[in-house]
């Protein structure tokens, strides 16, 4: 689908990743076209179905989420059902950022904000290690979490 973007449609997309609540005004002054013309990029874009969404970027710290760890996760069986339900429910936990279904040597990764250590082993042994179908889990630390959009 990249190939159907033109170079301006390319600059607003990168702009509009990197800070979603830049006005028409300020996109169209950064790429040089008419206001209307950004306008009616962005309509097209929407369509097509390049947004899936706008989201603020919070800082964790200000809520005191002071740690941030991965979560690695196995499940003990590969079934659709399991991986469904465990899809909802790590989604529902308080403290998770993002989940991500993995291929490979764990089933899912799960970013994860907790204020404390006390946090994190009450995560893991209070909701975690109730599911029946979890074979283990392995939690790696986040020294730094930078977000870097270069994917056009």
């Amino acid at each position: 689908m990249k190939d159907e973007l033109d170079a301006k449609d390319i600059q607003i997309l990168s702009l509009l990743l990197n800070n979603a609540r830049l006005s028409n005004k300020e996109i169209a002054a950064k790429v040089e076209i008419a206001q209307s013309s950004t306008h009616d990029r962005i309509k097209k874009l929407t369509q097509k179905g390049y947004f899936k969404g706008a989201f603020a970027q919070i800082d964790q710290k200000k809520l005191g989420l002071n740690i941030e760890v991965m979560l690695a996760i196995k499940l003990n069986k590969q079934h659709r059902s399991i991986i469904a339900d465990f899809r909802e429910k790590a989604s529902q936990f308080p403290g998770v950022i993002q989940l991500f279904h993995m291929a490979g040597n764990n089933d899912f990764i799960l970013h994860v904000g907790v204020r404390d250590s006390d946090e994190l082993r009450s995560f893991i042994l209070d909701r975690l290690s109730t599911l029946d179908y979890l074979q283990s889990t392995e939690t790696t630390m986040v020294l730094h979490n930078e977000r870097v959009n270069n994917i056009l």
